[in-house]
This record gives structure tokens, sequence and C-alpha cells, in this order.
């Protein structure tokens, strides 16, 4: 899904999970329960990134020491605060293939952002993950510097006035649909991402 207005997009948004970066979660929990003794399948059903926790470790507002506890709580776990980090910064496969390519060509024309839901240790890893990709960006929002989050709309009216675009003027690019939602309601050209081909296919009308 994308809109296609075209009426002078001035910035291009990205997403970082799946867009920018491979993440899968699958990896996550095998780790956990590799550590705590027990199947990963057995973790499926009691783990969740609803999580109100999760939401508010995503904003900053909780210590990394209290997510970790609540989540072994939550999954009934009982492993260490080195493995859990361990395992929670397992999530990223790698650069998406092709993406770099991409983003090169976009940033010789237009300002590029990211604005990512992520937590510090993640945000750790992810920015030694691709260091040369990320230097095509001008700049990195993360939520829990923001204290905001996806989808939240005072999220994107944040980015887009640190941007300093209006907010019609901005294409952004997500793979989740209710990011994606949430954002062209409020005037955002978007691109909801299943692939990397859904962000070049849009980018080879711009460029």
């Amino acid at each position: 899904m994308s809109t296609h207005y075209d009426s002078d997009i001035r910035a291009l948004l990205f997403d970082l999970g799946n867009v920018l970066v491979e993440i899968d979660f699958s990896r996550v929990l095998s780790v956990w329960a590799s550590y705590a003794g027990i199947t990963a399948e057995e973790l499926v059903p009691r783990f969740s990134l609803q999580d109100k926790d999760h939401e508010r470790f995503e904003r900053g507002e909780i210590t990394s020491a209290h997510f970790f506890n609540s989540v072994r709580e939550t999954l009934r776990i009982d492993i260490t605060n080195a493995q859990f980090l361990e395992g929670w910064n397992s999530v990223f496969v790698g650069e998406i293939t092709g993406i770099d390519d991409v983003v090169k060509r976009a940033s010789l024309r237009y300002p590029l952002y990211v604005f990512s839901n992520t937590t510090l240790p993640h945000h750790v890893v992810w920015q030694n993950l691709c260091p040369e990709l990320l230097t095509k960006f001008k700049k990195i929002f993360v939520s829990y510097e923001l204290g905001l989050r996806k989808p939240d709309e005072e999220a994107f009216y944040a980015v887009a006035e640190a941007i300093g675009e209006p907010i019609h003027q901005i294409l952004f690019f997500d793979d989740s649909p209710e990011n994606v939602a949430v954002a062209s309601r409020l005037g955002m050209q978007i691109v909801e991402v299943k692939t990397v081909q859904d962000v070049k296919e849009r980018l080879e009308l711009l460029l």
C-alpha cells in the first residue's frame, strides 16, 4: 500500500526494523529458551510485543532492569540479565539485502531520516551493525529519546517538526500497517513495506 501524490516531497523518513535492517524475534525466544532449559515453542504464547512495559521501555520510561524483570516474570523463566540481554539483542539478522544502494541513490536527492521504535540496548547494537548505511541519514529519531513511539500521533508530529518540513511533504516507509495508517491519516505520504522491492519501486518514481 502506498500513497502517490508526489506533491513536492521534501524528505524521506524510514522505519528501521524490516525496512533497513532485518529483525526476527524467533531468534530472541530461541536464546532465552536455551538458557531456561525449555523449548522456544513454549515461550511463543507467553511473549507479546504489545505488552505495556515493552511500550514503556521503548519510550524510555523504565530501565532495562525493570523491563528484563517484567518479561522474565511474564515468560516464567529464570535467566540472568546477561543471558536476557544476549537474547534480546539477537533479534537483528543484518542489513536488508539491496537497501544500501537504494538509500545511497535517494540520499543524493533528498534528506533522509530514520524513525525507530527502539530501546537503548537495541540502539547500541544496530548503530554498530550497519554504520556505513546509517551515515546516509541526516538524523535518526529513536523512541526512547523522544519519549514518544509510533503509532502515536504526537510522535509523528514531533518528528515532522524536528525535520522542519510540512507533514504532507514527508514520504514515510514502514512495515507496520498500523503505523502507516496513522501517518497517512495525518497527511504523510506513505509506503507500507513488505520487501525491499516496495522501497525501490516507490523511489523509482522520484529519482
